[in-house]
């Protein structure tokens, strides 16, 4: 018997950082780049990376190291709903191929980590022959990452568990440590995933700047602010862009909307005295600007990659690529949900 799972990656078109409080919302979308893991029986636990040529064995869950605690932590979580149900499991083989990764290895700033445990997650869901609901699927990985102390919106698990683009909102914090079906079948409050529709005429680009990204740390800048009035005004700011973005079928208006946000997060960028712009994410905002769009990191920024919105076709990877920026072809992941 063998079975699949895939984990979308993410990029983030409007609403990072403020989506980190309960109730703020962020337009992601899940990229057709992603994670793949296909599922078999073993006598031992284990896990392949195809990419990498790296295995790692092992007969508990005790063993997480690195890129790897978050899959084994995807693996526990999901054995413990198994024996939750008292449903007979066996160890399995895990093998994962990613297009999230350059071909030397490094991470283009797609959501590895959130597209590897809902790529597990999922893969489990259909191995065992369970048939949880996009949502239930979604809780499993993040309480697979709460039980790691992973801080975050956790958006990126949302795109990578439903597909599509979706506006989303965080939960208020919950309590890892409960029995694992009360957390599943609680109420979330504030939770909320919804596809949304771009409009039409819309074109993007997005450039991987070759430079890595440290997402915990300049999130943990930005917390400091979460308490000051200045900050919670800040808050209604993004809020008011990203639904605009959300309710408008006008691609112009659309692309108007990736500006402001990008004006806010420049606001922050001081505020919090962090480097969400790059000199290589605003040469390619300046680029695109040049041509007609409307550009802006993506995610922490800090590096790994930006993207930007036309209302009209657009060309310019040769350009691109002559600044150091390696555009990327990324298209909207199809919707897990219909």
């Amino acid at each position: 018997m063998k079975a699949e799972g895939i984990g979308w990656g993410k990029l983030y078109i409007a609403g990072e950082y403020a989506v980190i409080q309960p109730g703020y919302p962020a337009i992601i979308l899940a990229t057709d780049r992603c994670i793949h893991v296909s599922i078999e029986p073993s006598d031992r636990f284990s896990l392949i990376s195809l990419n990498s040529g790296k295995s790692v064995t092992f007969d508990l869950f005790d063993k997480a190291d690195g890129y790897y605690s978050y899959a084994i932590s995807a693996l526990r979580i999901f054995f413990e709903y198994l024996d939750s149900r008292n449903i007979d499991h066996h160890p399995v083989s895990v093998t994962i191929t990613s297009d999230l990764d350059h071909v030397d290895g490094r991470k283009f700033g797609l959501g590895s980590s959130g597209a590897i445990v809902a790529a597990i997650i999922k893969g489990l869901n259909n191995y065992f022959k369970q048939t949880l609901d996009t949502l239930t699927l979604f809780k499993l990985c993040v309480i697979s990452q709460l039980r790691l102390n992973v801080q975050g919106s956790f958006g990126d698990l949302a795109a990578a568990v439903y597909g599509g683009v979706i506006r989303y909102t965080r939960f208020e914090d919950i309590n890892s440590h409960l029995p694992l079906n009360v957390s599943l079948e609680m109420e979330w409050p504030k939770l909320s995933i919804e596809y949304i529709d771009l409009p039409k005429g819309l074109t993007w680009i997005v450039g991987w700047t070759q430079q890595p990204s440290s997402t915990q740390s300049q999130v943990e800048q930005v917390r400091a602010l979460i308490f000051s009035p200045q900050y919670r005004d800040y808050l209604v700011d993004a809020k008011n862009i990203v639904d605009t973005m959300v309710n408008s079928s006008d691609a112009e208006i659309f692309v108007s909307g990736v500006a402001r946000y990008r004006q806010w997060l420049n606001q922050l960028e001081k505020q919090a005295k962090i480097e969400i712009e790059t000199p290589l994410i605003k040469t390619f905002i300046r680029l695109c600007e040049i041509y007609g769009g409307a550009g802006k990191s993506s995610g922490a920024g800090g590096g790994d990659c930006a993207l930007a919105f036309f209302s009209h076709p657009i060309k310019i990877d040769d350009i691109l690529v002559s600044e150091g920026i390696i555009p990327l072809s990324i298209q909207a992941a199809s919707r897990e949900v219909v």
